[in-house]
């Protein structure tokens, strides 16, 4: 009873002190499954290898420009320090890390399913042996994206609305000399995020669909025999 009159509290006190930005966060995340459920199934029979219409152009480059708020949330874990001063003498590990690994984990998990749905969309297209290296220049720009928004403060939508300035804000960090440290930093992190999120979704559909298959043939009975 003393752990949950602790945890309820310090639970409470970091969900009011960064709702708003992780909800935000999250939707921003979220963005791109939309896009890519659009782009990626909007390819029909007899269109060629990729559509040409500007229409799917155009939503494939707002979903390259979304795309890097998905793994984002893995640099708000900047904000945990704070949690973590905050809680005290509260129960970190209870009340305020499942927070920030449910945060995480989300926005990890939308950057999974719009790969998929590339992945899927390549084999689709014939160009299933290009699978690999797309994925990874897609964790390259993600990264450049991350970078850009974290350490710039750019956001997706200022490349259309002010493509001026913000590629004079991009040519100016670009060219910092910490630069290629933090895109490295952060292309490592969301390869590693994005392997373990597929690693764990894909380990819990192959269980799922094997007790699903345990459970239908347990319900077919077995054949049976007429006795004289």
């Amino acid at each position: 009873m003393h752990v949950m009159d602790a945890v309820g509290p310090n639970l409470a006190g970091v969900l009011h002190r960064n709702l708003f930005w992780m909800v935000w966060n999250t939707i921003l995340a979220w963005v791109p499954v939309v896009f890519a459920l659009l782009v990626f199934r909007m390819k029909r029979p007899g269109e060629g290898r990729l559509p040409k219409s500007p229409v799917w152009w155009a939503g494939a480059v707002l979903l390259l420009l979304f795309l890097p708020n998905a793994p984002y949330v893995v640099t708000d874990l900047v904000h945990l320090r704070d949690d973590i001063r905050w809680a005290g003498e509260g129960p970190v590990v209870t009340a305020v890390l499942p927070v920030y690994a449910a945060f995480i984990a989300s926005g990890f998990l939308a950057y999974y399913l719009v790969l998929r749905e590339m992945g899927r969309f390549l084999e689709r297209s014939g160009l299933g042996s290009w699978r690999t290296p797309v994925t990874l220049a897609v964790h390259f720009l993600c990264a450049i994206g991350v970078f850009l928004g974290r350490w710039v403060r750019l956001n997706s939508w200022e490349p259309v609305v002010e493509p001026r300035g913000t590629l004079e804000r991009m040519v100016l960090a670009l060219t910092w000399e910490w630069a290629p440290i933090l895109i490295a930093a952060v292309f490592v992190a969301t390869a590693v995020g994005h392997f373990v999120t597929r690693a764990v979704v894909e380990t819990a559909l192959s269980s799922a669909r094997s007790g699903m298959e345990f459970v239908r043939a347990l319900r077919v009975p077995g054949p049976t025999t007429d006795q004289a």
